[in-house]
């Protein structure tokens, strides 16, 4: 063990909590534990997908209540703002599942798997400094807890619950592209000014921006070219994987169209959320009647619950 992991050992045994005896190898077990045990949860309930969607709603309401009040109280404890890729992601997931809004789907799932992926990685590559960036034992509880259910959310959307369309992919991509934006107001004090300069050049989703993000490996600055083509590079990788995300998603569900013909039964896309429920209770009152709506509109706006 180096010098720099007895450290950390030191500094989480002295925190009176359930990570006392955590090292750096058991952080990496946990992180490999959950992930796997995420993705178990989501084979099971595959052929299960109102059970998926029911899931993935309580969770996002749970994040949704949880990020919100976070950000609430430590803005004013500790100046903290949603200002990260990941911490938008947080809303951008939670309020789309809880809402209901499909078209908005692809690009919460996303976000969420992107997030949830990143930061599991970064704990099996460098689990010495998620350990050591951590305010404390339960802030890094937390964060583990919400970056694992938002792996789970994104898996869950992806395989179980959502429906895309290909035409759909520049949704995701002028969404994504969006957030970047924010955050380049926030760094510029166009957005929250009173954030703390020292934290605003510390923004990680800035840093993949400026290309600097591997300065965190190469510990000196960049050439110029170096900076472009790894900017231009992280670019290009989240253009795949969203055309990517979405190609999976279409024939995950084109397959199970099929299987469902071939056993006579009828192919149903479920969807829970506060948009379904009010439609649902409309076309019950007669505000909404069924023959006014089309069969393609029907279908996308998850009227089936």
């Amino acid at each position: 063990m180096t010098p720099e992991q007895k450290n950390v050992v030191q500094t989480i045994t002295a925190r009176p909590s359930v990570w006392r005896h955590f090292t750096p190898a058991g952080m990496v077990a946990l992180m490999l534990g959950l992930l796997i045990l995420c993705v178990i949860i989501v084979a099971a309930l595959r052929n299960r997908r109102r059970a998926s969607a029911y899931l993935a709603f309580t969770l996002a309401l749970i994040l949704l209540i949880f990020n919100a009040v976070y950000f609430g109280i430590n803005r004013v404890r500790r100046g903290w703002y949603p200002v990260e890729f990941s911490h938008i992601s947080y809303f951008v997931m939670a309020v789309s599942v809880v809402l209901g809004c499909k078209r908005l789907l692809s690009l919460a799932g996303y976000c969420s798997m992107l997030t949830g992926l990143g930061y599991i990685l970064a704990g099996v590559v460098s689990p010495v400094s998620l350990l050591t960036t951590s305010f404390s034992a339960a802030e890094l509880a937390i964060s583990v807890a919400r970056h694992q259910a938002m792996w789970l959310c994104g898996l869950l959307i992806l395989f179980n619950t959502g429906s895309f369309r290909m035409s759909d992919v520049w949704i995701a991509l002028t969404g994504i592209a969006l957030m970047i934006g924010f955050s380049l107001l926030v760094y510029y004090g166009l957005v929250y000014p009173g954030f703390d300069p020292e934290e605003r050049n510390t923004m990680q989703i800035i840093a993949i921006v400026q290309g600097n993000i591997l300065q965190y490996v190469t510990h000196k600055p960049l050439p110029l070219i170096a900076r472009i083509a790894t900017s231009a590079g992280i670019g290009l990788a989240v253009v795949s994987t969203v055309i990517l995300y979405h190609i999976i998603n279409v024939r995950i569900n084109a397959s199970r169209k099929k299987r469902s013909e071939r056993a006579g039964t009828k192919y149903a896309n479920y969807c829970v959320g506060v948009l379904p429920f009010l439609i649902k209770v409309l076309k019950y009152k007669g505000v909404i009647k069924p023959a006014r709506i089309g069969a393609k509109r029907a279908e996308y706006n998850c009227e089936q619950i």
